[in-house]
């Protein structure tokens, strides 16, 4: 049987490229690290967090991307306003208890400080956010319950 030195490579290539499009998070840290690196720091020309269902089925538990699709959103939780310029970004370590896990976030957006709590669950396939908190106790879930389409 001949080998051809080209097309294992390539096949490869391809099965490692389509595991990573379908990978999810490794940890806690790295769903809010990941979330955040789609607002960038300052005044820039990113739009924030993507709304398809690609990207919410990544990042959410299946419960909430299901919420977050039947919500008609006006602001953004994550950064809690319409408009973004982050700075000062501090994401403190990760608490686990088995396969749910805490990461606190605070940051300024548009020079307002903004302390969030990121709720987060771990299945077969890696972690997903289940909630966030802000400081006065309001959460995503309410948020988006509340905006139902």
């Amino acid at each position: 049987m001949r080998r051809d030195p080209i097309t294992a490579p390539v096949i490869a290539t391809i099965l490692v490229l389509s595991g990573v499009a379908h990978a999810q998070f490794a940890s806690p840290e790295a769903v809010v690290r990941a979330l955040y690196a789609f607002y960038g720091s300052g005044q820039n020309d990113l739009s924030g967090f993507p709304q398809d269902n690609g990207t919410l089925r990544k990042f959410l538990v299946p419960a909430l991307a299901k919420l977050w699709k039947a919500a008609t959103i006006d602001a953004d939780f994550f950064i809690q306003g319409q408009d973004f310029a982050l700075s000062d970004m501090t994401i403190s370590p990760t608490v686990t208890k088995g396969d749910q896990a805490t990461v606190a976030v605070a940051f300024k957006n548009m020079g307002e400080p903004v302390r969030l709590t990121y709720e987060l669950a771990s299945a077969k396939d890696g972690w997903r956010i289940s909630d966030v908190r802000t400081a006065d106790g309001s959460t995503l879930r309410q948020f988006l319950m509340s905006s139902r389409r």
